[in-house]
């Protein structure tokens, strides 16, 4: 929020409205001061975490009247925050703007059309990507400027993508499209083919994790026909998908260290989720995702997903599969601490993760692949285990992915 001299906020221009506001006998410092508090409280308890929320509000005024200016995800923050400053200066004016923008009525759904989209901070192609999405994910279509979408994506993540021909649909729309049997991709890479067979002409592209509406699935053949999210029809080999079946969460320990370990060697990409490159959080992400759970994009947000692991007396409590988070203790909130890197715990004291590329460490420094650098920041470990989501999300009941959306 912005409630510096470069804000607008001129103080003696605001003189009046200690009338305005009929705070009798306080000055108009005062005021502004107590609206100033209200705001930070409202972002602290409702909007700490930029990455999934837009609250990007300031108090600007002139000599007639102070006015709320800047933009809302949530309609829901916005509501209480204007009824806490209307009990505080009952004539101040309303100009926040909520998103998604007015302009797109019911059409703020979306559904990423390639094979991954890149999402980037701002809208500027020398902003930093920060995450990506995969085709077949829906998506909260929030605002466009100029040739950039900003969209929320369904771990909530915000940011904007380049990526502006992405048809924007109502909810009906989506959950219609939600109910329709789909395949997803196992491989790491495959084509969507214009005809039944390797030589024909290549239609797009498809990576791991892509969604496609299946238009049938016959037994004994190669290929099976499917739709993409643009319309587009074709087919791919059966042997790179399977069919995205909604049921109950099975992470084998086994199976999510298999996936992890068939990704050895692929280089870190700093915003990467694909199995074209991965940072450390976006490994995690999809070798999760591939298992029927949501995980948070960031490691810093992924550390408050699941059950804790005690590994205050080393490593006798971890499994296969549990995620280990690595950066900075917290002396004076230890329940808070900076993180900064995320791994898979792999058994017999190593784990995989991408750094530089996806390899596997050790915390035993006898091993050749002991890496003393993150045991020397290990700050903990979490098991996620799918029964009752804990900070993630199960894929299959996720409200974006199944016909249960109910509010805009």
């Amino acid at each position: 929020m912005h409630f510096n001299n470069s804000s607008g906020l001129d103080m003696k221009k605001l003189l009046p409205l200690s009338l305005i506001c009929l705070f009798s006998g306080l000055q108009v410092t005062a005021q502004t001061a107590i609206i100033q508090s209200v705001l930070q409280k409202i972002e602290t308890t409702y909007a700490p975490d930029k990455r999934v929320i837009v609250f990007d509000v300031s108090l600007q005024g002139n000599e007639n009247e102070a006015v709320l200016k800047g933009e809302i995800s949530e309609p829901e923050i916005h509501n209480i925050m204007i009824t806490k400053i209307k009990e505080i200066c009952p004539e101040i004016r309303d100009s926040i703007r909520l998103l998604p923008d007015k302009s797109f009525g019911e059409n703020q759904w979306g559904i990423v059309p390639l094979s991954a989209i890149y999402i980037s901070k701002a809208p500027d192609f020398g902003a930093e990507i920060t995450t990506q999405a995969l085709m077949g994910t829906p998506v909260r279509i929030l605002e466009r400027k100029g040739g950039w979408l900003r969209v929320q994506t369904p771990d909530r993540y915000i940011g904007w993508t380049s990526t502006d021909d992405i048809e924007r649909i109502n909810r009906k729309q989506l959950n219609e499209y939600n109910q329709l049997q789909k395949v997803i991709v196992t491989s790491h890479h495959t084509f969507v083919l214009k005809n039944p067979n390797k030589n024909s002409e290549i239609i797009t592209e498809a990576i791991m994790g892509n969604l496609m509406v299946v238009n049938e699935m016959k037994q004994g053949k190669k290929y099976w026909s499917v739709t993409l999210p643009d319309g587009k029809t074709g087919y791919v080999r059966k042997e790179d998908i399977r069919p995205f079946q909604h049921g109950e969460i099975n992470l084998s320990s086994n199976s999510i260290i298999k996936l992890g370990k068939s990704f050895m060697g692929l280089p870190y990409f700093w915003g990467g989720t694909t199995s074209r490159g991965m940072d450390c959080s976006g490994f995690t992400k999809l070798v999760f995702f591939m298992h029927g759970i949501i995980l948070p994009r960031d490691a810093s947000q992924q550390y408050y997903c699941g059950t804790e692991v005690d590994t205050s007396a080393g490593w006798g409590n971890l499994r296969k599969g549990d995620l280990l988070f690595f950066g900075k203790k917290n002396a004076s909130n230890p329940e808070k601490p900076s993180i900064v890197h995320v791994a898979i715990y792999n058994g017999e004291m190593k784990f995989i993760h991408s750094s530089g590329e996806i390899k596997i460490n050790s915390f035993d420094p006898a091993s050749s692949d002991y890496d003393s650098f993150n045991h020397a920041r290990f700050i903990g470990a979490k098991r996620i285990d799918g029964i009752v989501p804990n900070g993630y999300w199960n894929l299959y009941t996720h409200p974006w992915y199944t016909s249960t959306i109910t509010s805009k």
